[in-house]
């Protein structure tokens, strides 16, 4: 039975805002759909498009570079509106994918990509339609709801466990595992449902994943299961995906409703998910925005760095492709020049088996002990962390006493640093490492050659103030000359005795 139906319009002064749309759900459904349209969906004059897309390029520098038949390619520009569902009591999650025409199916024993599954309660339900992109003169939606009293049936998912992760984390002993620690699912706007991402993650020699569904948490139990008939650890996760910009949240701690977040109480948002247990990454934030990508360059003034555990210095399936990865960098070297920790990460932002191409890079967290949700947290939490293009690393520095790595606080004074270097084996690119460097602002900076596939470096360093230092190593993939290796930085500080 239809139990409520409406059109509506948005304009441009509707941007970067939620319409609320209510509607009364009646006693005794067993499930909901929810079917939303909105039309036109492009944007084709290339006129209008040409000032979009100038407006959104003039943000930082490197895109000045790009010529008229560059920006060309991006026509026609794309409305996007996402959806979300509040049922009286609770936000059941967000649909935010590009389709203009769209079902979503409420019930307890099943619910649609996004949304998570929930007894139909009757009285004032609430749709949200999120303007994240128009480019259009206006969008006319049309949205219908109907409710059905008996139980439907929905699609389930088969086990075949025919591959297992494998990692050598054990209780007692520090091993470096590598993490994928941005992805999604088709609860987003991924194409992959909960057993592909844990059998894709597997089979590219992943050892933990973590869950980043945009605003939405529904596939997070899934996930886990599958992880553990496969054997890779999960943790879980939601990318906060607002109308300025994208954090990743993980631990599934937060009690931030992604709805209220704006520019005015960001850092107080974030403040609160720390303070829960959660670790919070700033996400591609030098990546293209509004209207090419709607909220994926960073535009809130954030000034509560401390409360941030990390740093999406690399993104994209190659990071030396995109120029927003060079801003990157230099953005997160200036923030720990200004004091603050933040740990270097890169997020390939997985959607889709081979999105694009295969992964280039990797993260590497320090895991101490068994490796699982906890100690993936612990490892960001401390900046036991690398970002790699096909070499794996060991940062040893010794004072005669101690060992000290990534991560870890030292004092000014001489140092002995080991530099063990490798090749991935099962890295499938062309990556050659030609130099390591020790970089930072508490020393002067050391270079040293690299030899072959694998080897270890020995160096007597000063370290002359408090700041911190990095390696970092360079060479060519597939070709180009480009960083190849960045650890997070070993921290110096006076130590008062």
């Amino acid at each position: 039975m239809q139990i409520f139906h409406t059109k509506i319009r948005v304009t441009p002064d509707d941007l970067r805002s939620h319409v609320k749309v209510q509607f009364d759900v009646p006693d005794g459904m067993e499930y909901l759909t929810v079917a939303t349209f909105y039309s036109p969906k492009y944007e084709y004059d290339e006129k209008k498009c040409a000032a979009f897309v100038g407006e959104c390029l003039k943000k930082d520098a490197p895109y000045k570079e790009f010529s008229y038949d560059e920006i060309r390619r991006n026509f026609p520009l794309a409305n996007h509106i996402a959806w979300s569902l509040h049922d009286g009591e609770k936000l059941l999650g967000t649909e935010h994918r590009h389709k203009p025409d769209q079902i979503h199916v409420i019930s307890e024993e099943y619910s649609s990509n996004g949304f998570a599954k929930t007894k139909i309660h009757a009285g004032k339900w609430t749709l949200f339609a999120s303007i994240n992109s128009i480019v259009t003169d206006y969008i006319d939606i049309d949205i219908k709801v109907d409710g059905y009293k008996e139980k439907g049936e929905f699609p389930c998912e088969k086990y075949d466990g025919e591959l297992y992760a494998v990692n050598n984390s054990q209780a007692g002993k520090r091993t470096w595992q590598r993490v994928e620690m941005h992805c999604h699912t088709v609860a987003s706007d991924g194409d992959m449902i909960p057993k592909e991402l844990v059998q894709n993650a597997v089979k590219r020699g992943y050892k933990a994943i973590c869950l980043t569904d945009h605003n939405t948490t529904s596939n997070v139990s899934a996930v886990e299961e599958w992880g553990k008939k496969y054997n890779l650890a999960v943790a879980r996760g939601i990318e906060w995906t607002t109308f300025w910009g994208h954090l990743t949240v993980i631990g599934g701690n937060c009690p931030v409703n992604w709805l209220d977040i704006t520019p005015q109480n960001i850092n107080a948002c974030i403040v609160k998910a720390r303070q829960s247990g959660d670790i919070i990454t700033l996400a591609h934030p030098k990546r293209i925005g509004w209207p090419l990508c709607a909220g994926c360059h960073n535009d809130f003034q954030i000034t509560n760095w401390d409360y941030l555990t990390s740093y999406e210095v690399w993104s994209h399936y190659n990071p030396n492709i995109s120029p927003a990865d060079l801003w990157a960098k230099k953005e997160w070297i200036s923030l720990l020049d200004k004091g603050y920790r933040l740990a270097a990460l890169y997020g390939y932002d997985w959607h889709a088996p081979d999105e694009g191409g295969p992964s280039y890079a990797y993260t590497y967290l320090g895991i101490d002990g068994v490796l699982d949700k906890e100690s993936i947290l612990q490892a960001v939490e401390d900046g036991r962390t690398y970002i790699t293009m096909g070499w794996e690393i060991e940062v040893v520095l010794t004072d005669g006493e101690k060992k000290y790595s990534i991560g870890d606080t030292v004092a000014p004074g001489r140092y002995k640093v080991s530099l063990s270097y490798k090749k991935a084996e099962d890295y499938p690119f062309e990556s050659k490492l030609e130099t390591l460097t020790l970089t930072g602002n508490a020393c002067k900076e050391y270079y040293f050659a690299c030899a072959g596939d694998e080897g270890t470096i020995e160096e007597e360093i000063y370290i002359a103030k408090e700041g911190y230092i990095r390696a970092e190593g360079t060479g060519f993939t597939e070709g180009k000359y480009a960083d190849v290796l960045l650890t997070s930085p070993v921290y110096v500080k006076e130590i008062k005795v």
